[in-house]
């Protein structure tokens, strides 16, 4: 898996059962519609990724004839790879889409290419901090049921900004989403999955939560504008936050250490984050999905008292997560950005989930 050195991973602590836990179910030796999405997808997200790659290479002085020589080199390698699997999906034993992701951000690291999105993720950062004071001042000026629907409403319009599904991939690869836009224009409810009466009601009529762990997605509007005011939210009603966050790149995720290089911009944007308990934690993953049964000793330390757990985005809570049983409180907050994620729940594209349990 590529543990930075020195991590011993270990079961979350908020596991009801360990040695039941399943991360991702869908299982791709077994589905063969599923196995030619997703390599498929791989085939040419890959190009999509070493474009980004090249262009942060050469902005950091490579030579343009080495860099173009090695990405071709990881490309058809990851493509040689994909291709024998789905000539013969039985022969690398069960193999998930969290499978594919490591295959993926393995050939990646070994070519040279760990994280192909640095540069597009600070543009998003930096294009989307500046926006953070005004979610916040419109969150304050609510109360009730209306700033828990604008705090819950800005977690789904944030996480469309996803390079790791092809749609959205396609529409922000150049330009940024227009949030206010997305927000705005969010599915109708009843929601794919739609348990957001009873969130709202625990939210309004149960006591704060003393700790909760928030595993966070995407850079850019995802975790500065949907993620960020909704830990700020909780944080102001007196729950302790921990930021749960990578510790290895993968696509435009945040990652632990672009937390805390990010984190002094951000409180001087947005001052009222400053005294509020939050702290953040490497998880010791590195996958856009997150496996639960191997995560960091300091993420463990940090959640053994938490009572609520929160998995944003697609990835942690959908494609991974969806139906996993915690000791605490546990709500599931995505929008769905790939058709045949939609499809296997029974919806469709940028259909919403909200799940708490």
């Amino acid at each position: 898996m590529g543990v930075p050195l020195g991590q011993s991973l270990k079961p979350f602590c908020k596991l009801r059962d360990p040695s039941s836990y399943v991360g991702c179910t869908w299982d791709l030796t077994l589905d063969a519609a599923g196995r030619s999405h997703w390599t498929g997808f791989h085939r040419r997200h890959i190009r999509t990724l070493l474009g980004l790659a090249i262009e942060a290479a050469a902005a950091r002085g490579e030579s343009p004839e080495a860099v173009n020589a090695r990405a071709e080199k990881c490309r058809e390698e990851l493509v040689n790879l994909l291709d024998r699997f789905a000539e013969n999906p039985h022969a690398f034993g069960e193999v998930t889409i969290l499978t594919l992701d490591r295959w993926r951000d393995t050939t990646l690291r070994r070519y040279g290419f760990p994280e192909p999105m640095i540069d597009l993720k600070a543009r998003e950062n930096a294009r989307m901090l500046p926006l953070l004071p005004q979610i916040c001042a419109e969150i304050d000026a609510l109360s009730g049921r209306a700033q828990i629907d604008a705090v819950v409403q800005g977690v789904f319009a944030g996480n469309i900004f996803d390079m790791g599904s092809e749609a959205t991939a396609k529409a922000f690869l150049g330009k940024s989403p227009d949030f206010f836009a997305i927000r705005h224009s969010l599915a109708p409810r009843p929601w794919l999955i739609d348990d957001y009466d009873r969130l709202a009601g625990r939210f309004l009529d149960g006591p704060p939560h003393r700790k909760a762990v928030f595993f966070i997605d995407n850079a850019g509007s995802d975790f500065l504008l949907g993620a960020l005011p909704m830990m700020r939210w909780l944080a102001r009603r007196g729950t302790r936050i921990v930021i749960a966050a990578n510790d290895r790149p993968t696509l435009n995720d945040m990652t632990i250490s672009d937390v805390r290089a990010w984190w002094p911009r951000i409180l001087e944007t947005e001052p009222s984050l400053a005294d509020l308990p939050i702290e953040c934690s490497g998880t010791g993953t590195g996958d856009p999905l997150i496996d639960l049964a191997q995560v960091s000793d300091e993420l463990n330390d940090a959640a053994r008292d938490a009572d609520l757990i929160i998995l944003e985005g697609m990835g942690r809570g959908v494609e991974s997560n969806l139906d996993a049983e915690f000791t605490c409180e546990a709500i599931n907050l995505a929008m769905i950005k790939d058709e045949a994620v939609a499809l296997r729940h029974g919806g469709k594209l940028y259909d919403i989930v909200c799940k708490i349990r």
